[in-house]
């Protein structure tokens, strides 16, 4: 039987949130991706945009499984700390995520007016919850 504990329930919590934002972003890029393809002129940043959500989803199922391997060999005691580790990489994933959507922005006058025009609860931070 597995032993619950606060700390566990803290690291299950951050990591539901910071997985939940991934996949906000992955749909939020999926969303852009078709927006851009529709205009002739935005292939390039449609193509610059299939590559980010290619690394997102490449990244987190290398890191889902590197996760469920080392779930298998660790000691019980040492498996909060893995858990939170992986914690950390997920959103180190996504700060790399939002600063690439970030810098795509800032270059692509169309893409930021249309992400500018969809609700911003899409796109919340995962900072305050995760510190």
């Amino acid at each position: 039987m597995k032993h619950i504990t606060y700390d566990s329930l803290q690291a299950e919590h951050a990591w539901m949130i910071v997985s939940d934002q991934l996949q906000q972003r992955n749909n939020m890029l999926a969303k852009s991706i078709s927006h851009m393809e529709c205009k002739q002129g935005e292939l390039p940043m449609a193509g610059r945009l299939i590559m980010l959500r290619y690394h997102l989803k490449m990244s987190l199922r290398q890191l889902t499984q590197d996760a469920r391997q080392q779930k298998q060999k660790i000691q019980s005691d040492s498996r909060l700390a893995n858990q939170w580790m992986h914690v950390h990489q997920l959103f180190f994933l996504l700060r790399q995520i939002d600063c690439e959507l970030g810098r795509a922005t800032t270059e692509n006058d169309i893409l930021r007016s249309w992400l500018e025009s969809l609700e911003g609860r899409v796109y919340r931070s995962a900072l305050v919850h995760l510190n």
